[in-house]
């Protein structure tokens, strides 16, 4: 099985993934090698990659649902309605704290209106983040200035993780049991595949766990150095088709 992020591992930082990139994966499944993703993004806002690459299994929400292409959930964390609406009560009229987006199992909720972010995240709905949502949530992600408002905030709730999205001003609160090793090793479990059997591809602080435990765990060259320090081996930047040029060398 072959496991890897999208943003910065097998997205260009154009958001793209190149025709070589998916003829590669075409011929690991074709060769009977369950391609899975890994990534923070949502279904939805993975959409268009899942699209085009077909994986057999997605993780998403950086490890808080797992499922198949045929539907069925193997793994998945969510926060209860308390801790969801703690957290946001902790953003309230906190000036540290720009844009809000909030993943649920029903929809995309933002704090913006009108903002010209990529195609891939247009789905966003508006919500008034001072008023409670009342939803369990798979995600809860901030723009926040001030690292140690997002360490205070995260360490306030038992059923929180706080981690940080390296090079921005970006952190994400998942349940404490949702993170894509976890969900790896369901998906292990459900296929009956050896984590020694397992490629995992990564290049920021959410992939380091999965990078470490598989049995080849492997670091993009534009990855942060915490990761390449765990890492078994290197591959090639993400905007040099990285992923795609180890699997045709190392596997194919």
């Amino acid at each position: 099985m072959i496991v890897m992020d999208l943003d910065g591992t097998l997205l260009k930082s154009d958001k793209n993934i190149s025709d070589y990139s998916v003829s590669i994966l075409e011929k690991c499944k074709n060769k009977g090698i369950k391609i899975v993703i890994a990534t923070a993004r949502s279904e939805k806002s993975a959409e268009r990659c899942i699209k085009l690459i077909n994986p057999n299994i997605m993780i998403i929400n950086g490890g808080s649902l797992a499922i198949k292409n045929n539907g069925k959930k193997i793994y998945e964390r969510t926060f209860s309605i308390e801790t969801s609406d703690g957290i946001l009560n902790e953003f309230k009229d906190n000036k540290n704290i720009g844009i809000i987006t909030i993943e649920t199992k029903e929809n995309y909720y933002v704090s913006y209106e009108n903002v010209a972010w990529h195609s891939d995240y247009m789905h966003g709905i508006y919500y008034d983040f001072s008023k409670p949502l009342s939803q369990e949530t798979y995600k809860i992600t901030a723009e926040i200035y001030d690292n140690k408002v997002a360490k205070n905030i995260g360490n306030k709730f038992s059923e929180c993780k706080m981690v940080e999205f390296s090079g921005e001003n970006w952190y994400g609160f998942y349940h404490k049991e949702a993170n894509k090793l976890f969900a790896i090793e369901a998906i292990a479990k459900e296929e009956k595949i050896e984590l020694e059997n397992i490629v995992a591809f990564g290049d920021d602080y959410n992939d380091i766990e999965m990078v470490k435990k598989c049995g080849m765990g492997i670091a993009m060259e534009n990855g942060i150095d915490e990761i390449k320090n765990v890492a078994k081996n290197i591959c090639g930047n993400n905007n040099e088709d990285g992923v795609a040029k180890w699997i045709e060398e190392n596997i194919l």
